[in-house]
């Protein structure tokens, strides 16, 4: 009886394959916090464009005026008037980013089988980050700033993250009519629940999270996870006026070492032990910002790796296996992994978006 030979195009996969790329999704995707929120566009292969673009409909003003009964002669749509919607179109040039490992044919051999799968690990937190900085950069330097502690500038700045600072944005928002991402919860005390306001996101280094969850009226993550889906990174909320903000750490939040007011006697991080160092945290509502990443979906916080039959085309892990560099190779002793996105970014409303530039308390034993 003969025996069935497998074919390599339906049983086995490629050397690059759905594993692989799902792997790095999941493993680039919790590092770019900042894309959450952003409303999302993609990269259009062969659409003959390197152009990302995001059209904002504008506000109508509400009328206050009643409308009349109809009478005498029958008019064209009853004699009414209709009003006029404004486009406005907002658009960002795509840039392709990218790193890649070169390995041996002896780290193949000698090495562990895993250590590709280490390599692709590496490779997606590199790319995750590289990712979320540059996300991040669009709305720190798109933003309108608010100084901590009342402060006229950046060097003179010498106060922590404050209560006021953040009711200033979340006000400034709510009368720019910029709207939550994060529906009302209501939690349940006989579970211990916190309830939750209709939520801004906010973004923030690990230093200014800490002085966050001293404010006054903080509530921590665990107390409304239970239900309601967490944000990766999320570490709590405070609440304002019938808005909350609900916060993300992350370590790439801008930090300018040495950028502040003197540090004398303000017990904050500097540095250079004399001039603090400024942090900047952000804070928006819905479809303030847009951003080609991932190519997927993302105002809700929430990440998942996406399934086989719908890879990414914004961003990919590329595997050139030994033998692949013909010529240039004649030994087949080479071998190489790599990852590489493209990425563009935009302000799309900047009244519905704040960033406070703030100190952070210096931590000691």
């Amino acid at each position: 009886m003969a025996a069935t030979i497998s074919a390599t195009d339906t049983e086995i996969q490629k050397p690059l394959n759905a594993v692989f790329q799902q792997q790095f999704l999941r493993q680039a995707t919790p590092m770019c916090p900042y894309l959450t929120g952003t409303k999302p566009t993609s990269l259009q292969k062969f659409a003959g464009a390197s152009t990302a673009k995001w059209r904002r409909v504008g506000a109508i003003t509400p009328s206050t005026t009643a409308l009349s009964e109809q009478t005498t002669t029958a008019a064209f749509f009853g004699g009414r008037d209709a009003v006029a919607v404004s486009n406005t179109d907002v658009t960002a040039t795509l840039a392709k980013y990218g790193q890649v490992v070169i390995m041996t044919e002896e780290a193949e051999y000698f090495n562990p089988k895993q250590q590709k799968s280490e390599v692709v690990k590496a490779l997606a937190i590199a790319g995750g980050r590289s990712l979320n900085m540059l996300q991040r950069d669009i709305v720190d330097d798109g933003a309108t700033v608010v100084y901590a502690g009342g402060a006229a500038s950046t060097g003179a700045l010498v106060s922590k993250i404050t209560l006021n600072a953040i009711d200033n944005v979340v006000n400034t928002l709510t009368r720019n009519v910029a709207m939550p991402f994060t529906a009302m919860g209501k939690g349940d005390t006989r579970i211990g629940t916190t309830p939750i306001l209709p939520a801004f996101w906010g973004f923030c280094h690990p230093d200014v999270a800490y002085d966050i969850k001293n404010l006054a009226g903080f509530k921590s993550a665990e107390t409304y996870g239970a239900y309601t889906q967490l944000a990766a990174g999320e570490f709590g909320m405070i609440q304002s006026a019938g808005y909350a903000v609900r916060f993300i750490q992350s370590v790439d939040a801008t930090v300018d070492a040495n950028a502040g007011g003197s540090v004398g006697s303000t017990g904050l991080r500097s540095t250079g032990a004399s001039v603090i160092d400024v942090y900047t945290v952000a804070i928006y509502g819905e479809d303030a910002l847009g951003s080609v990443g991932l190519g997927m979906k993302h105002p809700d916080g929430v990440f998942t790796a996406q399934g086989v039959d719908s890879l990414p085309a914004s961003i990919e892990i590329i595997e050139k296996g030994l033998g692949s560099g013909g010529t240039s190779d004649p030994f087949n002793e080479i071998q190489t992994m790599a990852y590489k996105f493209w990425h563009a970014g935009a302000v799309l409303n900047s009244n519905w978006v704040r960033v406070i530039k703030c100190g952070a308390t210096s931590l000691t034993s």
